[in-house]
């Protein structure tokens, strides 16, 4: 059997684990030429990747295609059967399975649900993005495990079935370098619901459009919805549960206006199926994920935030939306194309963003838009060290400096948590230097 796995990253890696066996010969597709592949395997490196998959077509049986690969673009040219390790989880997973998606908050949300039901005793495991490649805990599954998973529209494009209880957050413009067009992106997280049963449940979010749309394609019976209209909502600083208080605003350790969404999405998904007191534990005592919009300290009079999870425009309007504090906003990456209103009109309604720096690929887009809309800002496409010095000494004392880049940063780093820990041992540097 001769298998082909396109894009040979964590996810490549697990599939080539998972389908070896004797008698199976690996032919591994990447555009990266100096990629390490497993002994044996066939590469088929560079940026003619894609080439040589269409070339090999008629001699493999399989072709696993990792997240961020696009195959799309040559349903009509390949006739092999094109299967990822969604695809496979979902046709072998034997227990239930809660899936979140939304294009911010769902590593936050899947968190949330995840140590709720840890804490209620059940046997969890947190798979996706957030969490272990999903085929990696196949055989530790039973019938009463659940699976919490944190699903892109990488991964629900061609995802054929639904988990049995699906949550969508907030949908806005995201990925457009990988999707045909805003519509493609939309379906692709609508398969979320699509594939549902009439006994599954939906969750959504009434305040999110898309969200609400997309929703109405699940044939579920049991709908949950949240937001300020849904059934689970915030009143009076209170978070509701229909008629029945479920906490304080000011009880919830995880801070931040824009996570009440994630903590409405993860009640209304868990309130009547596990204990109250799990519920309340994590959200009294859950702070946050690494890099999302994570205070690192105040160091010399300066406080440093840590976003670096930020890949879109809308993910940095909402770390600009809940600062405080006189604010140097460090924004750049790789630029998609992606619409840059969001950002721009969180700036023009936040008072407390006082210097801005762009920097990256992304740089010159950027600051075309600000530029348009009478923001004052500084260009600096140099090294991350020196954007980092150029942010402290621009900020003042009692100030913080917030690094939301709103794009990924493949021009400087392998991903946004390679990126995260060159952000922290930059304040670390700055910190050690006060000593």
């Amino acid at each position: 059997m001769n298998i082909g796995i396109v894009g040979f990253g964590r996810e490549g890696h697990v599939a080539y684990e998972y389908w070896n066996s004797e008698g199976v010969t690996f032919y591994i597709y990447d555009k990266n030429e100096s990629l390490e592949i497993p002994t044996f395997s066939i590469p088929r490196l560079g940026e003619g990747y894609k080439e040589f998959l269409q070339a090999d077509d008629s001699i493999l049986d399989l072709i696993v295609r990792s997240p961020g690969v696009v195959l799309w673009d040559m349903q009509e040219k390949i006739h092999t059967p094109i299967t990822t390790i969604t695809r496979e989880f979902f046709d072998r997973c034997p227990c239930s399975i809660i899936g979140v998606t939304g294009t911010k908050g769902k590593g936050t949300t899947a968190t949330l649900i995840y140590q709720m039901l840890q804490h209620a005793g059940k046997d969890v495991h947190l798979v996706g993005n957030i969490g272990t490649p999903a085929l990696s805990v196949l055989s530790a599954l039973k019938a009463d495990s659940i699976v919490v998973y944190e699903l892109s529209s990488f991964q629900l494009f061609d995802l054929h079935k639904s988990p049995s209880t699906a949550v969508c957050l907030l949908v806005t413009e995201d990925h457009l370098d990988w999707h045909k067009d805003l519509r493609h992106y939309q379906v692709s997280k609508g398969n979320i619901f699509s594939h549902q049963h009439s006994a599954d449940t939906a969750v959504w979010n009434t305040d999110n459009s898309i969200s609400t749309n997309l929703h109405t394609y699940s044939p579920a019976k049991n709908k949950i919805s949240f937001g300020s209209t849904g059934v689970v909502h915030i009143i009076d600083s209170s978070i509701w549960y229909e008629n029945e208080k479920v906490c304080g605003v000011q009880d919830v350790a995880l801070l931040g206006a824009y996570n009440l969404q994630n903590i409405c999405a993860a009640i209304a998904t868990l309130w009547n199926t596990i204990p109250k007191e799990s519920i309340l534990y994590v959200l009294h005592t859950f702070s946050g994920l690494p890099y999302h919009n994570e205070n690192k300290g105040t160091f010399g009079s300066i406080t440093f935030v840590n976003d670096s999870f930020s890949v879109n425009p809308t993910s940095t309007s909402v770390a600009i939306e809940s600062m405080r504090t006189p604010t140097t906003l460090l924004i750049g990456g790789v630029d998609r194309g992606l619409d840059l209103t969001p950002f721009v009109h969180a700036l023009q309604s936040s008072s407390w963003i006082t210097n801005i720096i762009c920097y990256g690929e992304e740089a010159v887009r950027i600051s075309k838009a600000l530029t348009e809309a009478s923001i004052t800002h500084i260009i600096l496409i140099d090294t991350f060290e020196s954007i980092f010095a150029r942010a402290i000494a621009l900020t003042q004392k009692n100030s913080t400096v917030l690094f939301s880049p709103g794009a990924p940063s493949f021009d400087m780093f392998n991903d946004y948590i390679a990126r995260g820990k060159a952000f922290d041992t930059l304040v670390e540097k700055y910190k050690e230097n006060l000593l």
